[in-house]
């Protein structure tokens, strides 16, 4: 089915307490958009795709899941890889999607994880080591 005639539906879990995080946004914004359109792309039309965002003791961390088939599990440890796709899929696409993603939360020096949800689909985890400031912390505010 070619991606522009999907319909999924993305929910973001909404966090007033949340703090700011000081990270390289582009960085970030990068790995999400890689992660959420493998979770469109690689679902069944209808799907869900839901993005949490927590404050942890290290910083921040970002959930992307998704209800979709998940991956098999003697293939989910190379998801990660360059130029990895997985066997029966729709052409297109390079493989290389995660691998950045991966990267770039490394370059951050945190890490990112995927399992599958034991009601189907998967799930990533995004951990970014970061600096927090709240708004009322500021004199000039």
């Amino acid at each position: 089915m070619p991606f522009v005639d999907r319909i999924n539906y993305l929910q973001y879990e909404s966090n007033d307490a949340l703090p700011l995080f000081k990270i390289d946004r582009a960085l970030v914004e990068q790995i999400l958009h890689n992660i959420v359109h493998n979770a469109i792309q690689y679902t069944p039309a209808g799907s869900t795709v839901q993005i949490a965002v927590a404050k942890t003791e290290e910083g921040c961390e970002i959930e992307i899941t998704d209800n979709g088939k998940g991956f098999p599990e003697d293939k989910i440890n190379a998801v990660f890889d360059k130029f990895y796709r997985l066997p029966n899929t729709a052409t297109g696409g390079t493989g290389l999607g995660l691998s950045i993603a991966k990267g770039f939360a490394q370059a951050h020096g945190g890490s990112i994880s995927v399992v599958n949800n034991p009601s189907g689909g998967a799930k990533f985890t995004v951990k970014i080591p970061s600096e927090i400031s709240y708004l009322n912390t500021y004199e000039n505010e």
